[in-house]
């Protein structure tokens, strides 16, 4: 790896790549998207052809990517938690802290769909593991598996039992 090279090429392209990805992402992500571009090309120094520029654009388009699923994964999370939020808001338990209550809601939108929709149908609705499986259009024994990881999920993530429902616990 020669240092000088690698320095002159990052002064020669920053700003492209730069424009590039504020074109992308605007300008406050910009500037993560080429620092992780030029990252990239650090590590693969060896690799990067004789003229870089449109490398560095094809690598700043993937990461230019990665920042779009990141915000469609935290949109999807955000929104999952609002409309937890918003169930749970009709709860009958007052006894729930306000922590306690936001603790529930962030482990229950970390689980996987499936897990958490088995949960939720026996936990909120007061389904039994026959009523739910056929909800999900499953059997029985593959919805108690999810109920296990949930619950195995709950345990691993949390330091007090989630205010859910004694049949979950």
């Amino acid at each position: 790896m020669d240092a000088d090279q690698f320095e002159a090429c990052w002064h020669a392209h920053i700003r492209r790549v730069v424009a590039y990805a504020e074109r992308h992402v605007g300008r406050d992500a910009s500037y993560d998207v080429a620092a992780s571009t030029f990252l990239t090309a650090w590590r693969t120094w060896e690799t990067i052809p004789s003229e870089p520029l449109p490398w560095l654009i094809s690598v700043a388009r993937g990461h230019v990517r990665n920042h779009h699923r990141s915000l469609r994964r935290r949109a999807g999370l955000e929104q999952r938690l609002e409309l937890l939020d918003t169930s749970a808001a009709t709860g009958a338990d007052t006894g729930v802290t306000a922590t306690e209550r936001a603790e529930a809601l962030r482990v229950l939108a970390a689980m996987p769909e499936q897990d958490r929709e088995a949960l939720l149908l026996v936990a909120w609705e007061g389904l039994t593991t026959e009523q739910a499986a056929e909800v999900l259009g499953c059997r029985p024994g593959t919805l108690r598996m999810r109920l296990h990881r949930a619950r195995a999920r709950i345990e691993s993530t949390s330091s007090n039992p989630l205010p859910l429902s004694r049949s979950v616990q």
